[in-house]
Parts: structure tokens; C-alpha cells; sequence
């Protein structure tokens, strides 16, 4: 963070928009998974530790409703990575040709077998 970023971070309140809430509670869901297909990239949000720092300390977090957002932050998170995991088994899923096709190929290999078993066991 650079000089004018924590000067403009100085100047902010906990309620500011430009804050980021989820940095307030816990962790921002910008800062998990990073350099990963779930990478969502940088927060476009403030991250201040003396905010957080002054959030922590203040007796009355759930007046913010800081904590709801957050949940609700990660859990719309939660469900993007579920909806590509479904995504990614679908398209491991075979199609009813491939079943068909390795079938086809592993009742081949069992007769190769028995036939190669029999004629060794003949010799």
C-alpha cells in the first residue's frame, strides 16, 4: 500500500463503502485462493488494519451488520466454487456411447485373456 493509499485509508470510517467489510470480520475472499482458478483477483476495496483494528475493538459489531455481509459474501462464494465443481464432474461424466465403447473393449480383453491363458495352458 502505498503513501497516498494509507493517507486516503486515514481518512475513511468503518461504515465507508469504499471499505471492505469482509477485511473487517475476517478475510476477504479476494485474499483466499490466490494464483488459483478461483483467484477472483484484488479487492477493489479498501483493506485498513487500523480500521480493522478499531472494529475489533468496538463493543456493539453487530449494530454494523458487518458479520451478516460476510457470511453472506462467503457463502455466494461457497456456491460459485460448488457450481464449477458440478461443472468440472459433468463434464468428467461418460456418455452412454463411451460406457457402451469401454464395455465393448473390456469384455475383448477378457476373451484375449482366456484365449491367451488357454492355448499357454495347452503348451
Amino acid at each position: 500500500m502505498g503513501a497516498g493509499a494509507s493517507s486516503r485509508a486515514a481518512q475513511l470510517s468503518i461504515t465507508d463503502p469504499k471499505v471492505c467489510r469482509s477485511f473487517l470480520v475476517g478475510t476477504c475472499p479476494h485474499d483466499l485462493f490466490t494464483n488459483t482458478k478461483q483467484d477472483l483477483g484484488p479487492c477493489p476495496k479498501v483493506h485498513s488494519e487500523p480500521l480493522k483494528t478499531e472494529y475489533e475493538a468496538t463493543k456493539d459489531t453487530v449494530k454494523y451488520g458487518f458479520e451478516y455481509d460476510y457470511m453472506r459474501d462467503l457463502q455466494k462464494y461457497i456456491d460459485e466454487c460448488n457450481r464449477r465443481i458440478d461443472a468440472a464432474q459433468r463434464r468428467l461424466e461418460k456418455t452412454p456411447d463411451e460406457i457402451r465403447q469401454t464395455n465393448a473393449l473390456v469384455s475383448f480383453l477378457n476373451q484375449e485373456y482366456i484365449s491367451l491363458k488357454s492355448s499357454s495352458d495347452t503348451h
